[in-house]
């Protein structure tokens, strides 16, 4: 079983660094503002071009409405619009200010995004005001310290002395291209919320799986874990609905597993109903409420007959590339630039036809011109895994998280360790499609590879094998 909580002397730890590195953040942010996210630097730069935005200007003392026009056209500022909308009485509404507009009262019923983000955001402001963002810091910091110490408890299923599971804790507190995107740009994005919710789920399955292993079937304990798994994702799905398109990947593996290993597929069936249950009546409401308005049974517009996916794939890359750096984007539009109009036009009048066409175009695409496609997908493979190139520190940081990573699995001799490689093996599937942008790998980086590097930290210095 796993342990209930890090010990007393590992949270008075981490919190003292927290406080620390705390203050060092406040003052970056109020140095530079959003510029504080060097690793998206590209994209500032770009909507500040195009956006007539100012991501410089933007301070920890200032207006919600200033960090959304500062950031206008970015995801944040869409979630900080939607959050305004939300706290004025307007639902999930989106309130469309814009630096030429920036006093505008017109409202935007809204469901591209997950509302989650939006609905925290607008319950800050109606709790504290609009006039200064410091408590969503403070909140925003109380969840990133939180998501660290649930990381040493799931730390705590591979390694037992103290000084480790603490230097996990180091590793994700101060996980270097975390802190440099969630605290600068990325402040009012949706990974910093979910957060918590896939490292929780992470240890449901991890404690079912530990009995599942050991052959000690508990009927508590499997319904227990099923629970929180599916909560857990669902709950993230709010957030950002790609955890659901995780869970129900999840669920494949384990019965593939299930199917492979016939002893283990009781449990494995019962845990994947109860889950895919819960997941499925927490989505519900949400995705009910788009049908009735939008005619669209989803979590968010985006995922709708994938039309998000199908904008980052049919987009001028070359555009594309002024932004994302070097992230892959605009697959199909390298391959067939003549698709892209009849493509994105008709996923403008007809989602589902457009979602079908999409599809063929692309698989016509790299069936033509197959070497093309593999390579300007490998090309910038690294980003998605390391960041951008061009901050060395970063890219080191997450090389060597990555090596770690491959190091432990070795160290285990590849055994199925569902709470530590289902997501990377889940990034690394979907990676042919969506494009590398390297905060899709935050959990991987925040959570998992900690554990990873300590874990083979902690083998080589004492030259037992620990059980897996």
């Amino acid at each position: 079983m796993l342990k209930i909580q890090p010990k007393v002397s590992i949270v008075v730890g981490l919190f003292i660094v927290w406080l620390v590195a705390s203050g060092i953040i406040i003052y970056r942010i109020n140095t530079r503002g959003a510029y504080a996210s060097i690793g998206s630097t590209d994209a500032l730069n770009y909507i500040k071009e195009v956006g007539q935005a100012d991501p410089a200007s933007v301070r920890l003392n200032q207006s919600y409405s200033q960090w959304a026009l500062a950031l206008n056209m970015s995801d944040p500022s869409n979630y900080i619009k939607t959050g305004l909308g939300f706290a004025e009485g307007k639902g999930v509404s989106l309130k469309n200010i814009t630096p030429e507009d920036p006093h505008s009262n017109k409202y935007l019923a809204y469901y591209f995004q997950a509302p989650g983000t939006a609905i925290v955001i607008g319950t800050m402001i109606k709790l504290f005001g609009e006039q200064s963002v410091w408590p969503y810091f403070i909140l925003i910091a109380g969840i990133h310290f939180i998501t660290a110490l649930l990381t040493c408890i799931l730390a705590s299923r591979f390694i037992k002395e103290d000084v480790y599971i603490f230097a996990v804790g180091l590793l994700s507190l101060l996980s270097l291209p975390i802190l440099d995107f969630t605290f600068g740009v990325g402040l009012f994005s949706s990974e910093p919320l979910a957060a918590p919710f896939i490292v929780i789920s992470l240890i449901a399955i991890s404690n079912f799986w530990a009995g599942v292993r050991n052959n000690a079937f508990s009927l508590k304990v499997v319904c227990l874990s099923a629970l929180v798994f599916g909560g857990a994702l669902g709950c993230a799905a709010y957030f950002r609905d790609v955890y659901a398109i995780f869970a129900k990947f999840s669920f494949a593996i384990l019965i593939l597993i299930g199917l492979l290993q016939r002893n283990r597929l009781k449990q494995v069936a019962l845990f994947v109903l109860i889950s895919s249950i819960v997941l499925f009546a927490i989505q519900y409401p949400w995705e009910k409420r788009n049908q009735r308005h939008f005619g669209e049974f989803t979590m968010s517009g985006s995922g709708y007959c994938s039309t998000g996916l199908w904008d980052q794939i049919w987009s001028d890359y070359k555009e594309s590339a002024k932004w994302s750096g070097n992230a892959a984007m605009g697959l199909g539009n390298y391959l067939a630039p003549e698709k892209t109009a009849p493509v994105i036009g008709l996923l403008s009048a007809n989602k589902q036809q457009g979602n079908k066409y999409a599809w063929q175009c692309l698989i016509e695409a790299i069936c033509k011109k197959p070497s093309q496609a593999i390579w300007f997908k490998l090309r910038a493979y690294d980003c998605l895994w390391f960041g951008q190139r061009q901050y060395w520190y970063i890219y080191a940081w997450c090389l060597l998280s990555t090596l770690s990573f491959f190091v432990f699995l070795w160290m285990t001799r590849f055994k199925f360790i569902p709470e530590i490689w289902l997501f990377p093996l889940f990034l690394l599937c979907i990676s042919p499609l969506i494009h590398y942008e390297h905060r899709y790998a935050h959990p991987f980086l925040f959570f998992l590879t900690p554990i990873a590097a300590m874990y083979v930290v902690r083998y080589w210095r004492s030259k037992d094998h620990l059980v897996v």
